[in-house]
């Protein structure tokens, strides 16, 4: 059973194609007449293809069955939301303020990518800067928890532990519209291709996309599980981004936390 049809949905992204991963969900909520606004904090422009990957997005939404009023595009830097997050939280909260959703639904605190976790962050930072009572919702993309066969990679499944795991199955538009999203996105090809490969068509059908409540009293300044964390281990010699940088953004952005430096589960509410 899909979630509530009848409540407002706002979808964060970090950068196009981040939808994929949830995207089977969002076109059931569509064909069931549900409002869906969704919102990408990037244009994913680190190597000066934020043209092509907002066309690509464009293309993908369209696919999606996505009103053009209710998409959104705040165009922050691409792996700039560490360095740039206080002017990402400002730019979120009027968006929150002028969407008031019921539902957030926003890529996992999963320590994958620096700009995915940085999303989670302020889907709860800008709710409580907005007065919202908007419930949390997370959806994986890709961590390094994985075996190591798979090259410690796990895609489209979430650490160990953590909130119990909800799944959404999809009906066969859904899964149609899934795989024609990923061939839209033929530039970020070697992100598409393992995702689809974990993404069968029984699979989606019998189980479909894996999605939990966040916890109403996460810290993100501690890492999301034990270990070296995806982008440290892969990534940083072009990102060059550690979880330290993360965590002391966060520090610095935060306005409502307790004396030991954890939100308070009141300003955060219904999670």
């Amino acid at each position: 059973m899909i979630p509530d049809p009848n409540a407002s949905y706002l979808f964060l992204f970090a950068h196009p194609d981040d939808d994929v991963f949830i995207c089977g969900t969002m076109h059931m909520l569509l064909q069931e007449g549900a409002e869906v606004h969704a919102a990408w904090l990037t244009s994913g422009d680190y190597f000066g293809q934020g043209e092509l990957r907002e066309s690509e997005l464009a293309q993908a939404v369209e696919i999606l069955g996505l009103h053009d009023s209710r998409v959104h595009l705040l165009r922050q830097p691409d792996l700039g939301l560490v360095p740039g997050m206080g002017q990402a939280a400002e730019s979120l909260t009027e968006l929150l303020l002028a969407v008031k959703p019921d539902m957030l639904f926003v890529t996992a605190f999963e320590g994958g990518h620096p700009d995915h976790d940085s999303t989670n962050f302020l889907a709860y930072e800008c709710r409580a800067r907005a007065g919202l009572k908007a419930r949390i919702f997370e959806f994986p993309l890709y961590n390094g928890t994985g075996p190591v066969h798979h090259w410690r990679w796990r895609i489209n499944g979430f650490p160990p532990g953590g909130p119990e795991i909800r799944f959404q199955p999809l009906d066969d538009r859904a899964v149609d519209c899934k795989y024609r999203m990923m061939r839209t996105y033929s530039s970020q090809w070697m992100y598409m291709a393992p995702a689809r490969l974990a993404s069968r068509r029984s699979r989606l059908k019998k189980f479909g996309e894996p999605y939990r409540a966040c916890p109403p009293d996460r810290d993100h300044t501690i890492p999301p599980h034990a270990g070296l964390l995806n982008y440290e281990r892969w990534f940083n010699f072009f990102i060059k981004i550690t979880f330290a940088d993360y965590a002391d953004a966060v520090r610095r952005t935060r306005t409502s936390v307790s004396p030991n430096g954890i939100a308070f589960v009141d300003i955060y509410p219904g999670t």
